[in-house]
Formats: structure tokens, sequence, C-alpha cells
């Protein structure tokens, strides 16, 4: 293993770079980790494939780097983080946007006068938001539709996901009508800076004009079970060279889909600030239930996924994972039973004992909260790494 590669495994420093940093999405690596591995596996103009990609991380990392990327989640939520942080930013765009938030700044906060007429899926995702956090979204939602491109509503939408987390998730206050609005004009004005720099690097590594920067990307809004006949990756991307990703963790509690506001109550406000559609419960976007026997749904869609990706790569193709485990005494061992039974054969880093575990790379992940507890000398709180390749048949 290089030891660029497993320096950016061990690494402890917080994900704070631009695009990275606009929005948390729950369980993401670290893009440090993400970039050494695709300079380390693969060259430029192949594919990196993310069959759990989240909120990008991989296909920032790939397409920056001069790679085709591939994408699949079976979240809309983060099918559209994904899709808003590659797409490009034009000088256009930076100057419409940046005018358009003189008007955001400018908004006076409405009088709250009795409850807003919304439909009954509006206030499903409405559930739980205090007034002026609530009204401020409406307010900004609604501007919105004043900027002439849609992507450049998107990137509008984005920092009001990343003012809406900073306000809102895992908080008790409820910040002022000024303070959001002071939040939203600095994290856009940032993004629009950032959004155009990352765009003019990551084309010049592709070599294709900005314009054209979302052309080296797909970002597939379903589940990976049966990707290899999506029918949406074109055919001369294919085999992917690498796939790097993160899989729901068995057994462990994750909040993909909601943030917890107000002593821990959910809301699916995230869904509506992004324009997107859920419904679902956690089961659905972690692979199966945690508290299920065994973690049977767990792992047969497990299965199902990495067989499909196994249509997607070739023997020579390397299979990359970060995964985390409630009881890792159990569940590592069914984990790579499943790989097994997908068609892939564990490969053991060769790296020096001092880092190893039972011969295999452990990580501890800072700032990172799990609902679970379980057995053995690794804890729910570490990932460890794991690396395949397509078994010959």
């Amino acid at each position: 293993m290089p030891n660029a590669v497993l320096e950016a495994v061990l690494s402890q420093d917080k994900v704070d770079e631009a695009p990275h940093s606009f929005y948390k999405y729950p369980a993401r690596f670290s893009p440090v980790f993400a970039r050494e591995v695709i300079k380390a596996f693969s060259r430029k103009g192949q594919t990196v494939l993310d069959n759990f990609c989240g909120g990008g991380t991989t296909l920032v990392e790939a397409i920056a780097l001069g790679r085709k990327a591939v994408g699949f989640d079976i979240s809309s939520l983060a099918v559209f983080l994904a899709r808003t942080k590659t797409s490009p930013v034009s000088i256009h765009d930076k100057k419409e946007i940046l005018e358009w938030a003189n008007i955001v700044a400018a908004t006076k906060e409405p009088t709250l006068a009795g409850e807003s007429k919304v439909t009954e899926e509006e206030a499903h995702y409405r559930r739980h938001l205090p007034d002026v956090p609530e009204a401020f979204f409406e307010t900004v939602i609604d501007l919105a539709k004043l900027l002439p491109k849609v992507r450049q509503q998107r990137l509008a939408r984005l920092a009001l996901l990343s003012v809406g987390q900073w306000a809102l998730d895992c908080k008790n206050d409820t910040p002022a009508w000024e303070a959001m609005q002071g939040q939203f004009s600095d994290r856009l004005t940032d993004m629009v800076e950032n959004y155009y720099q990352f765009a003019g690097r990551a084309a010049a590594a592709s070599k294709v004009p900005r314009c054209r920067l979302s052309e080296t990307r797909r970002v597939i809004n379903r589940s990976c079970e049966e990707s290899d006949v999506d029918g949406r990756i074109p055919a001369e991307w294919l085999p992917a060279n690498l796939v790097l990703t993160s899989p729901p963790y068995p057994g462990v509690h994750v909040l993909y889909h909601r943030w917890q506001i107000n002593g821990r109550r959910e809301t699916p406000a995230p869904f509506w600030l992004a324009d997107c559609r859920d419904g679902a419960g956690e089961a659905y976007y972690c692979l199966g239930r945690r508290d299920q026997s065994e973690l049977r749904t767990y792992f047969a869609r497990l299965g199902k996924a990495f067989s499909a990706v196994r249509n997607l790569v070739d023997e020579e193709s390397l299979v990359v994972q970060l995964v985390a485990f409630a009881a890792p005494d159990w569940q590592l061992p069914a984990y790579l039973q499943k790989m097994e039974e997908a068609g892939f054969m564990e490969l053991r880093a060769a790296c020096s004992a001092e880092h190893l575990f039972e011969g295999r790379v452990w990580r501890n992940v800072p700032g990172r909260k799990w609902y679970a507890k379980h057995k053995g000398k690794t804890t729910s709180s570490q990932e460890v790494l794991l690396m395949h390749r397509k078994r010959p048949i």
C-alpha cells in the first residue's frame, strides 16, 4: 500500500475543504483519503465508481483528478448534493447569483400572522421546524425562482441546506432571522467562488471546456442493486477501474435522511430545501433494519449490490471500502462472506504491523456519534479498510 494512502486512511483531520465542507453528509469519508486512493489506483481518463455515493466525495475527487465518475444512491437528497457539487459554475453564474444574494440580504423578516397555507405533503417536510427558520427557508426558496438557470437555483438551495444544518441539526436554540441571513450571504458567496475555482481545475484536468464538465460524471438516483442493467453508464466508460465507496454500516444508527432538532425530534426538512422527495424510513437508506436478527435484509441487499458491481468491473479493477460495524466480531466475517459470494476476493493491505489489527488497517473516526455498542477489540467508532478484486471464474 502506498504510504500516502496509509497516511490518508489514518488521518484525523477534519473535513474543512470546499466543496466537501458545504454540507456534512452523515458518515462521509475524508476527501484526502478519496484523493490518494484515486491517485494511487487509477489513471486520468479511467472510470471511478461509487455505488453508495452519498454526498459525492468520491465523485468530486474523481473529476478533480481527470477521471470519469459514476455514482449511485437511493437517496434523492444524496443525488442532489453529488450533482450540485460536480456541476460547473460560469463567470455569468457568479455574477447573477451574487446580485441575487443582495436581494436576499435586503429582505426583511415577514410578520408571522398565523400559519401559512401549505399542502399536506409540504407540511410533512416542514415537520417540527421552528417558526423563524421555516419562514426564512420559505422566503429564500421563493426568491430562488428569480434566478434564471436551474444550476443557479440548485446552488442557492445548497447554501440554504448548509445554513439549515448549521442552525438546526442537533441544536436546541433557534437563531434569529438576521443571523440566518448573514450566514446565508457568507456561505453562498464562499460557495460561488469555490465552485468557480473548482470547476476550472476539474475541467482542465479532464481537458474539457468548463461548460462540459458535467459530461464527465453520471449521478444516478436508484438502488445500486441491479445497477449493472441500469443502462445509464456509457458503454465506453466500462469496465470501471476503481470502486471507492463506503456502504451503510451494518447495525449502526446513522440518520442519512433527517435532522434532529429541539430535543432530538426528527425533521425531513433537508428534502424540502433541496426540492427532493422523501417518505421512507431509516431502514430504506441503511439496507435494512439494524435491530433485525442477523441483519438478514442488510446482508442480502449488500450481496445483490456487489453482485451488480461485479458486472461493471474486470479482474484488474480494485474495490476499496471503509466500513464500520456495530458488532465486528460476527458482522465483519458475514460482510466478507457476502463479498465472496458476490464474486470478490479480499486483498490484505501490505504495510507495517503497527498499523494492522488481524491483518487489516483500522482507523478511529473523530467526533462521530454512533448509537450502538458491540463486542471485541474494535468499536463502532472505528472503520476498517477493505480491498477486493474480482475473483476469476
